[in-house]
This record gives C-alpha cells, sequence and structure tokens, in this order.
C-alpha cells in the first residue's frame, strides 16, 4: 500500500516535499501566501522607484539642455569679446596714428611760426635801420 501511495505522490504535479515547504513558508514564492496586499505593496515600490527614475533622467535631460544653452551663450560673448578687442585694436591704431599727425602739425606750425617771427623781426629792424638812417640824413 506504501508504494501506491509513493507512486501517486510522485506523479503529482507539484511534489509534497515542495508543496509542504511552499505552505510552512521555506521556500520564497508567491504561492508561499504572499497576497494582494504584498504584491500591490511591491508593485507601488517598484513604480516610485520607476517615477524617480525618470524624474531623474527628466531632470538630466533639462540639465542637458541648459548645459547647452549656457555654452552657446559663452560661445556668442566669446565672439562679441574678439570682435571688441579687434575694434579696440584697431581704434588704438586710429589714435596713435592721429596723435602722430598731431605732432607733424604741431612741429610745422612751430617752425612756420618761428619762421614768420623771424621775418616780421627782419622788417621791423629794417625799418628801424631804415628809419634810422633816414634821421641821421636829415
Amino acid at each position: 500500500m506504501g508504494e501506491v501511495y509513493e507512486e501517486e505522490i510522485s506523479k503529482a504535479p507539484v511534489p509534497l516535499v515542495k508543496h509542504f515547504s511552499f505552505v510552512l513558508g521555506t521556500t520564497p514564492n508567491h504561492s508561499q501566501g504572499m497576497g494582494t496586499i504584498s504584491i500591490t505593496k511591491k508593485n507601488i515600490e517598484r513604480q516610485i522607484v520607476q517615477n524617480e527614475v525618470e524624474n531623474a533622467q527628466k531632470r538630466a535631460s533639462d540639465l542637458e539642455l541648459e548645459v547647452q544653452k549656457l555654452n552657446s551663450i559663452i560661445q556668442n560673448q566669446e565672439e562679441t569679446n574678439t570682435q571688441l578687442h579687434n575694434e579696440l585694436q584697431s581704434q588704438r591704431q586710429l589714435i596713435e596714428d592721429q596723435e602722430l599727425t598731431l605732432r607733424t602739425q604741431r612741429d610745422q606750425m612751430k617752425q612756420d611760426i618761428e619762421l614768420e617771427m623771424k621775418r616780421q623781426m627782419a622788417n621791423l629792424l629794417g625799418n628801424l635801420s631804415f628809419s634810422g638812417s633816414n634821421v641821421s640824413s636829415k
């Protein structure tokens, strides 16, 4: 008779030893007695983690866009700075050229004034000596 039971037990879809280990809770499995509350709690925890992952990915994506915008702004400012630097160099060169021109004109005016003063002095001295010779001849 023991053989009949052993034979039936061995033909069972879940061996009795395995069945009793599920029932007694020594084997982890959903058939161990995890109810829908436990499964739902796990699903909620999994969903919370999934939401956190999605939020983190969205934040990372937003930060990447922000970095791209900032890089674009930095590039534009660098280009503007380069243009301003070139313009400043050009203006400095113009100022140096104008200073040189002014120095040249000042020196030329100084020479012209000295020549004019010498000419006027010569005329005055010539007039004085001419006047003096007229006075002495009278």
